[in-house]
């Protein structure tokens, strides 16, 4: 899909209007895409580079990947003000590092899943049991500067 000058979809825009007081939004960029919803990428923290978060609002739910890890919000939360609030929530705890990514891969590299985990998670995470099929190797903990990355043999 490309950015679109399709109208915005309501669910959208009340997003849009929940988030835009965040300061986070102040280090991201907002589109819109085909089918009326907005794409939200944040890319700095403060004047660093950091792997991308993004926040679309597609389908009336809001779509939050970081860290080659994703989930889709609301979980509890009834409006589009409330998914706003959880997403603001699980997207601070990534900045702050409160929780990073475990990134599972086998020996030829190939992805085999990906998990959060809290800041005092056993290092290294143990793999999920739907990812022992897959034969992970090796566990890479992500937070948003890249030079934090740590890896593990699994």
């Amino acid at each position: 899909m490309a950015a679109s000058t399709d109208p915005v979809d309501q669910w959208s825009r009340d997003v849009f209007r929940a988030l835009s007081g965040w300061a986070e939004t102040l280090n991201g960029r907002w589109t819109r895409w085909d089918g009326g919803y907005l794409l939200l990428e944040i890319d700095r923290l403060d004047e660093d580079a950091i792997e991308p978060i993004l926040i679309d609002t597609a389908d009336e739910e809001l779509h939050v990947e970081f860290g080659y890890w994703e989930t889709d919000l609301p979980e509890e939360a009834l409006d589009a003000e409330g998914a706003a609030q959880e997403a603001i929530k699980l997207v601070s705890d990534w900045l702050s590092g409160a929780i990073r990514t475990a990134v599972f891969t086998d020996a030829a590299g190939h992805w085999c899943g990906s998990m959060v985990v809290e800041r005092d998670t056993m290092v290294p995470p143990s793999p999920s049991e739907g990812m022992l099929s897959f034969s992970p190797t090796k566990v890479e903990l992500r937070s948003p500067r890249k030079r934090n990355w740590e890896t593990y043999p699994v």
